[in-house]
C-alpha cells in the first residue's frame, strides 16, 4: 500500500488533468472533442493507481480488464463507451458530437466521485489541486477557494483566487531581488505615481487629466507585459481580471494585507457562476505551475 502523501499527490494530478479535460469540453466542438482524450487519461492513471496501490502489476492489462480484476469498480459499461470515443478521436479521425462530450464529462466525473472513496478512503472533492503548488502562501488562498468552492460561496472563491494571484506575483517576484539591490531583475520598471500632480495640480486645463491618462496606460501596459514575458496565458488573464473583484492590498505591522471589493458591489453589476470560478482556480493554478517550471532563487545563485 503506497503512502497518504502519495496518493494524495497522484490523486491531485489525477484531478488536475480532470479539470483540463473539463475547461476542454467548454470549447468550440472541435477542440471540445479532444477532451475525450483528456478523461480517458485521467481514468488510466486512477486505474494504475489503484493496481500500484494494491501492490499489483497492471502492466500488461488492458483497460477495461481493470474492472475484472477488481469489480468493485463502478460505471463498466459507461467507461467502456469512453474508452471507444477515445479510439474513435485518436485512431480514427472521428469527432464526437456535443451530446456524446457532455456523456463524457458526465461519466468521468461520476466515476471519479463514486470510486474515490471506495479505493482510497477520501472524497474526491475534498482533494485539493493547490497541493501541486510548492508556494505554500498561494497554495493556501487556492485551498481556501476550493473550500469555498464546494460549499457554493461563490464570492469568496473568486475573492481568494484574486488574493492567490497576487500573492503568487509577489512571491515570484520577491524572490528575484538580488542581495544588494531593490529592483526584482523581472522588474519592467518603475511604477509611475502621482507626481506630475506637483507640476499641474488636478486642473484639466493645464493638462491634470492627460497626464493622468498617460500614467494609467503607462503603469497598465508594464502590468500586462510582465504577464506576457512571464509565459502566463494573457487570454485567459484578461478574463480572470474582469470577472475577479478587485483586491486592495495594505500594509501595517502584520505585514501584508488583503481587503476584498464589498460583496454588494459587486455583485450589483456582476453575476457569479459556477463555471467562472472553476475556471479561475484552473488559472491561477496553471499559472502557479508555469512559474514553478523555471524557478530560481536569486539569493541562492552563486
Amino acid at each position: 500500500m503506497l503512502d497518504r502523501e502519495i496518493i494524495i499527490r497522484r490523486l491531485a494530478i489525477i484531478k488536475y488533468l480532470h479539470n483540463i479535460g473539463v475547461q476542454q469540453s467548454m470549447q468550440v466542438e472541435t477542440v471540445a472533442g479532444f477532451s475525450v482524450l483528456a478523461f480517458h487519461d485521467c481514468a488510466e492513471m486512477f486505474l494504475l493507481l489503484v493496481a500500484e496501490n494494491k501492490g499489483d502489476n497492471c502492466e500488461k492489462w488492458s483497460f477495461m480488464e481493470f474492472w475484472n480484476k477488481y469489480p468493485e469498480l463502478s460505471l463498466k459499461e459507461s467507461m467502456r463507451n469512453l474508452k471507444d470515443r477515445r479510439v474513435s478521436v485518436k485512431h480514427k479521425g472521428q469527432f464526437p458530437s456535443k451530446t456524446d462530450i457532455e456523456i463524457s464529462r458526465v461519466t468521468i466525473a461520476d466515476f471519479l466521485e463514486q470510486n474515490t472513496p471506495i479505493q482510497f478512503g477520501i472524497e474526491y472533492k475534498d482533494i485539493s489541486v493547490s497541493e501541486l503548488i510548492s508556494y505554500n502562501n498561494v497554495k493556501e488562498y487556492v485551498s481556501k477557494a476550493e473550500v469555498f468552492y464546494n460549499e457554493n460561496k461563490l464570492y469568496e472563491c473568486l475573492s481568494n483566487c484574486k488574493i492567490a494571484f497576487l500573492e503568487l506575483m509577489y512571491t515570484y517576484e520577491s524572490s528575484k531581488h538580488n542581495r544588494f539591490g531593490i529592483d526584482s531583475s523581472i522588474s519592467i520598471g518603475d511604477k509611475i505615481g502621482n507626481d506630475y500632480q506637483l507640476l499641474v495640480g488636478n486642473d484639466d486645463r493645464q493638462g491634470a487629466r492627460w497626464f493622468k491618462e498617460v500614467t494609467e496606460t503607462t503603469n497598465k501596459m508594464r502590468d500586462l507585459l510582465k504577464i506576457v514575458a512571464l509565459g502566463i496565458d494573457y487570454k485567459r488573464y484578461t478574463y480572470f481580471e474582469t470577472i475577479t473583484p478587485e483586491v486592495n492590498v495594505w500594509w501595517d505591522e502584520r505585514g501584508k494585507e488583503y481587503e476584498p471589493y464589498p460583496q454588494e458591489y459587486y455583485k450589483n453589476s456582476n453575476h457569479i457562476r459556477g463555471e467562472d470560478c472553476r475556471s479561475c482556480i484552473s488559472f491561477v493554478i496553471d499559472s502557479a505551475l508555469k512559474l514553478q517550471e523555471l524557478d530560481y532563487d536569486i539569493n541562492i545563485i552563486k
